[in-house]
């Protein structure tokens, strides 16, 4: 695997409305497979790779869960509102990066607990009731900053043996899935759109205007799933479990994936030695969803690398899901010609 390309889009500031230095990135990789690359209003890149068979869309979303700033007091410090579903309890007293005139790390400051008169409250504060100081003058913040400028989480990528560790695997990992697969140039049996989709965090925007235009037969959402595999979780709530390969979805809160392409993929699966693991939830979602329901409806599929620690500064993946992920995709993009509609 190229992990320097991985590494390279999870380091990448892409945040809901704001994804232009993830999106140059998915450009340059994609033009080494097509020259037909569009951008439509929202910001959403569309690759086409012509060919006979069935129309197939492989999406993945370019942003990530952030924040903008939202007021800048005279003291120079930040308040910021968040871009995606964010716990404040990974938010408080860590570090982020304020996207201003130039990159800015700034602390979300937290009142030491050992001179607090609420040293035995144990609540976390909201994320707009926090504030980051970018450790500057006030006159410098207002000349650096201003309101809308967007940030994300510190964080360093970080490969192990086994695994890596970045902000922003949801859902760059999706990005270099597919980039991956056709980087192995598989012999591509289908007529195939790529779509790297923006403000997926948000509410699945970007994806909403796809299907209405291309009309698809099928889609498959290429994403980072939660995996809750560690210590004092009930086995029946772990979800999609590290080092099992990736996650095939049937369900989750908004979604039922289509039945028949989804035990497609896991036969395609099983007859190439490929690790997967199906799960049915009612919680998250993915751009499946709205790829699924909107203009004529197309038959939607879910593929998805487990992720420990989704949402925070620091996600987790195992090499090895990513790898199979890869190999799954590539085999699709050989077979679904051989799926009867």
């Amino acid at each position: 695997m190229q992990i320097e390309l991985l590494e390279q889009l999870c380091e990448a500031p892409g945040l809901p409305g704001a994804e232009d230095a993830v999106k140059e990135i998915v450009v340059s990789k994609l033009k080494e497979f097509t020259q037909e690359i569009t951008e439509d209003v929202l910001g959403n890149i569309v690759a086409h790779i012509p060919g006979k068979g069935p129309k197939l869309v492989l999406d993945a979303h370019m942003d990530e869960v952030g924040f903008m700033v939202n007021h800048i007091d005279e003291r120079g410090f930040l308040r910021l509102t968040p871009l995606g579903g964010i716990d404040p309890r990974v938010f408080y007293g860590q570090r982020v990066v304020v996207w201003g005139e130039r990159p800015l790390v700034g602390m979300v400051a937290a009142i030491p607990p050992h001179i607090s008169r609420n040293a035995n409250n144990k609540e976390v504060p909201e994320v707009e009731d926090s504030v980051v100081d970018l450790a500057l003058l006030p006159e410098k913040v207002k000349k650096l900053v201003k309101v809308g400028d967007v940030a994300s989480f510190y964080s360093k990528f970080e490969e192990t043996e086994d695994a890596i560790i970045s902000k922003a695997i949801d859902d760059r990992v999706g990005l270099f899935n597919i980039l991956e697969a056709l980087s192995r140039k598989p012999q591509i049996n289908c007529d195939l759109y790529v779509t790297a989709t923006v403000q997926e965090e948000v509410g699945l925007r970007g994806a909403r205007v796809i299907t209405p235009v291309y009309e698809p037969d099928f889609v498959v959402a290429l994403e980072g799933t939660v995996s809750m595999d560690f210590p004092g979780t009930p086995e029946h709530k772990t979800m999609a479990k590290i080092s099992k390969g990736p996650e095939i979805r049937l369900s989750d809160r908004f979604l039922i994936a289509d039945r028949r392409f989804s035990f497609f993929i896991t036969q395609l699966a099983e007859s190439n030695n490929i690790p997967y693991q199906v799960t049915v939830k009612k919680v998250g979602s993915t751009n499946a969803t709205a790829l699924q329901v909107t203009g004529k409806g197309s038959r939607a599929s879910v593929i998805s690398v487990p992720v420990r620690y989704l949402h925070s500064p620091s996600n987790l993946a195992y090499k090895s899901d990513i790898e199979a992920t890869i190999s799954l995709v590539a085999t699709i993009l050989e077979k679904i010609n051989n799926f009867k509609i």
